[in-house]
């Protein structure tokens, strides 16, 4: 039997959520990426753009362009930080709410969906591999990852022998 790799099936996973979350933003001229960050700018009422990155929600090469385009299409407007003139902050517009509503319902049926055919135990599961993960990522270990750093160190232990 062919065993599941599990970093795929999270993949695909994601995959078709993006692909239903990009289809029903069609009409707005977003992806599912910005109507994810509009969602997370009408939780937090403002936000900086470093927060944004922070909190996991875009990477840090995109914020400025996805964040422009947001502005171009009319969802949200820059305000300048008072404490630092270097920083600003993004909130949203009366459209750009109005299509960061449209995500939490959609985001809100989706769930739905999923606790239907989920445990209390297994979105617990999953939430401890997302953890898992995140920590990982903020110790920088996991995208430093490979056979060198995990095997060698151990193969190269006080309690092995040295090679030649």
């Amino acid at each position: 039997m062919n065993k599941i790799k599990i970093p795929i099936l999270f993949s695909r996973i994601n995959r078709l959520q993006k692909k239903h979350l990009n289809d029903n933003l069609k009409i707005f001229n977003l992806e599912s990426s910005q109507g994810i960050i509009l969602l997370k700018i009408k939780e937090l009422k403002k936000i900086t753009p470093t927060q944004l990155v922070d909190l996991g929600v875009i990477e840090k090469p995109a914020i400025s362009k996805t964040l422009k385009k947001l502005e171009g299409l009319g969802y949200i407007i820059k305000s300048q930080s008072n404490q630092d003139a270097r920083s600003f902050y993004v909130s949203l517009t009366k459209d750009g709410e109005r299509i960061a509503s449209h995500v939490e319902e959609f985001l809100d049926e989706l769930d739905k969906k999923f606790h239907t055919i989920l445990t209390d135990d297994n979105i617990q599961e999953i939430k401890n591999v997302l953890d898992y993960l995140e920590e990982k990522e903020i110790k920088k270990s996991w995208t430093k990852f490979s056979f060198f750093n995990y095997f060698v160190p151990n193969i190269l232990s006080p309690q092995s022998p040295k090679p030649g």
